[in-house]
């Protein structure tokens, strides 16, 4: 029989996840003799790395009095007097590793009344007196329960975790002499190598495109007032720029390091106002009630083609106050949109999840429409002030470590 926690997962297949991704990120690089190893083997390491999870104190709210029904012996109802005690249990590390067999592990059951968070427990104690010996019982039961396994994972996780940089320069030097026979390869059959290769492949420059004038419609029958419409195949190019922008930036910590909101922004406004003819790109634009960070707008007629918003993560509070602040921004006229999520913590996996699930409570969702990339969603929205006036939005999110 096995328990609910430590059961998940076999922590050795857990472990073989990590190498498996390891190996297919070393992949995707076009390492030379120019790049800089030190650089990205810190990179790698800290992206390969399996967090261990240290339990900090556990921080109990004020008691609250009510009642639960129960029955005596005869069986007759009545209400008895509890307190309930709300607890929260703070952790670092990979929430995952609560969930992970090692080779040897005792079965645990976690009180029902408790769920593990991305970086805390929480749940509720009930008692029926004040009585500090009796809650202490209760939350060491707690504790010892989350701990029980954890020094014999984080024992099987240490060797992975000691042999990374190890592994990760042997097969980079692998790696550069793959890259070192396709580029000799190419020069062969004729193909240009760039000279200038870094350690991750930015994305291409290209020729500017000509952007279309905005599809317009009229607002009436009888009064001729034109509403520019971004076309889709348009929308669909700029988020893609968006998206490998930053994929980019994730893999150059020089961009990012010590960088604000506004410093990211105008990296990404760059690609784009290089990348269309006919666009004029503003940062901290106003738009209807604020300033948003990028507005790309037609140069002929000064028509909005695309709002967008670029924020750290600070919570699934803020996370849901910045989509009010980017769809307050929009008007009837705005109809795509975009918001890209900085995330400098640990786990950014989690946090994404966390935000999935978050969108969905937001008032203004109508439906997700589909996943474009692991890191990068569509979503239709409506308007916080016309219900009937639907807006594509693009959730992205890119990881920056401090």
């Amino acid at each position: 029989m096995m328990g609910n926690l430590f059961n998940k997962y076999y922590l050795s297949e857990f472990i073989k996840a990590y190498r498996k991704k390891l190996q297919e990120d070393i992949d995707k690089i076009e390492a030379t003799d120019t790049t800089n190893i030190d650089e990205l083997v810190e990179r790698l390491k800290a992206r390969a790395t399996i967090s261990t999870i240290e339990l900090q104190d556990p921080r109990p709210s004020e008691p609250k009095e009510t009642t639960r029904p129960r029955k005596n012996m005869f069986g007759e109802s009545y209400n008895e007097k509890v307190y309930e005690i709300y607890v929260t249990i703070p952790f670092e590390g990979n929430k995952d590793l609560f969930y992970c067999s090692p080779s040897t592990s005792t079965v645990v059951y976690l009180d029902k009344n408790f769920t593990i968070n991305s970086s805390s427990v929480t749940g509720t104690i009930v008692l029926t007196d004040l009585d500090a010996n009796t809650y202490n019982s209760e939350i060491s039961k707690v504790v010892g329960t989350l701990k029980s396994n954890l020094p014999r994972v984080h024992a099987e996780i240490k060797p992975w975790n000691d042999g990374l940089e190890n592994l990760i320069r042997q097969s980079l030097e692998c790696r550069k002499g793959v890259v070192a026979k396709k580029h000799d390869f190419m020069e062969k059959i004729g193909l240009k190598v760039n000279p200038t290769s870094d350690d991750y492949l930015v994305p291409n420059p290209v020729e500017k495109r000509k952007i279309p004038k905005p599809v317009a419609k009229s607002t009436a029958p009888t009064k001729k007032e034109l509403v520019p419409i971004l076309q889709e195949e348009v929308y669909r190019d700029i988020k893609e720029v968006l998206y490998n922008v930053g994929e980019a930036i994730e893999r150059k910590p020089s961009l990012y390091k010590d960088k604000h909101e506004e410093d990211l922004r105008d990296v990404f406004l760059l690609f784009l106002e290089t990348r269309y003819e006919s666009t004029s790109g503003v940062g901290e634009a106003f738009n209807k009630k604020g300033k948003t960070d990028i507005l790309l707008k037609y140069a002929k007629d000064g028509s909005n083609l695309f709002v967008a918003e670029c924020k750290f993560w600070k919570g699934q509070k803020k996370f849901l106050e910045a989509i009010d602040q980017l769809l307050g921004y929009l008007t009837h006229r705005d109809s795509k949109t975009a918001l890209m999520v900085f995330i400098n913590q640990n786990e950014p996996s989690a946090l994404i999840e966390t935000a999935k699930t978050e969108i969905k409570n937001h008032p203004q969702f109508k439906r997700h429409i589909k996943d474009n990339h692991d890191t990068s969603m569509s979503y239709e929205m409506t308007l916080p002030d016309d219900s009937k006036k639907i807006i594509q939005m693009e959730v992205m999110f890119f990881h920056f470590p401090k």
